[in-house]
């Protein structure tokens, strides 16, 4: 999520196969994740292995620099993504590269945690196969503000 952390495009992810979207994930350096031995529980809360199981990882130096996983709907097509990553990074910064035009973002949180929305409550009109798209991203004090980001489509079935 840093610049040395690549984020795909979204509309590579959301409305794909889930096989199609974890490729693209692999064609940037991620890797199939398996829980390295000496990952620590620090760690592992730092980039939510405690609270979900990623699917891939990336890794920088010997070190998970982040993980990411995604969510289907019945018939296979990823309506949810999500990467945590182990450092820093601006989240307008994020929501430019992965969504373009953003406008400006429904903000909430506090000191120990922030949140930046892009989505239909924005305002935003930002899309991807045809449905709306809402991008969630937190910023966690505990976690030297590491962002998590959630992407998802919005669907108006």
């Amino acid at each position: 999520m840093s610049p040395t952390v690549p984020l795909p495009p979204l509309s590579a992810l959301l409305g794909a196969t889930r096989r199609a979207a974890l490729d693209v994930f692999l064609g940037l350096g991620f890797r199939p994740y398996a829980r390295p031995i000496d990952l620590d529980a620090e760690r592992a809360r730092l980039l939510n292995i405690d609270l979900s199981e990623p699917e891939v990882a990336f890794q920088r130096d010997g070190d998970l620099a982040a993980v990411a996983r995604v969510e289907t709907d019945r018939d296979g097509i990823v309506t949810h993504v999500e990467v945590v990553g182990a450092e820093p990074a601006d989240p307008v910064a994020v929501a430019l590269a992965l969504l373009g035009e953003i406008g400006p973002p429904r903000t909430g949180g506090g000191v120990d945690a922030r949140e930046w929305i892009w989505g239909p409550e924005s305002g935003s009109e930002a899309t991807v196969a045809g449905e709306p798209v809402r991008l969630w991203v937190c910023a966690e004090r505990a976690y030297g503000d590491r962002l998590w980001l959630v992407a998802s489509l919005v669907r108006r079935d």
